[in-house]
């Protein structure tokens, strides 16, 4: 017998709103590693566990909003143990394009820094 998914289990005590297209639920957000370069976060991997039922079918590209911050997913949704879950990696969109300006604005500076230092 297939018992009736809960959002009791996890969602409802530590969720919060994941949309994608016109499919709304909620998800656990947890920030799955980093990448750094010059001591700088270059980028950021998200994850959301949510249900597989409302978001298991996604496909890479995907836009995810989560708390009004939008996201691209890396790839299909993982299943979990049994499937009930998934988790969706994802990247933020914004944070992208602002770390490519902010990795732009050190090199110029470091340039600069060293044309007056006339090294």
């Amino acid at each position: 017998m297939i018992q009736e998914i809960s959002d009791d289990f996890l969602l409802a005590d530590f969720g919060s709103s994941v949309t994608a297209g016109a499919v709304v639920g909620l998800g656990v957000m947890d920030c799955a590693s980093q990448i750094m370069m010059n001591d700088q976060v270059v980028t950021v991997d998200y994850a959301i566990t949510a249900r597989t039922d409302l978001f298991g079918g996604l496909q890479y590209g995907a836009q995810v909003v989560h708390e009004g911050l939008t996201y691209k997913l890396q790839h299909e949704p993982l299943m979990l143990a049994d499937g009930r879950f998934c988790v969706m990696v994802l990247e933020q969109i914004e944070a992208a394009a602002d770390s490519i300006g902010l990795i732009l604005a050190n090199t110029i500076i470091s340039a600069n820094t060293m044309i007056t230092a006339g090294t």
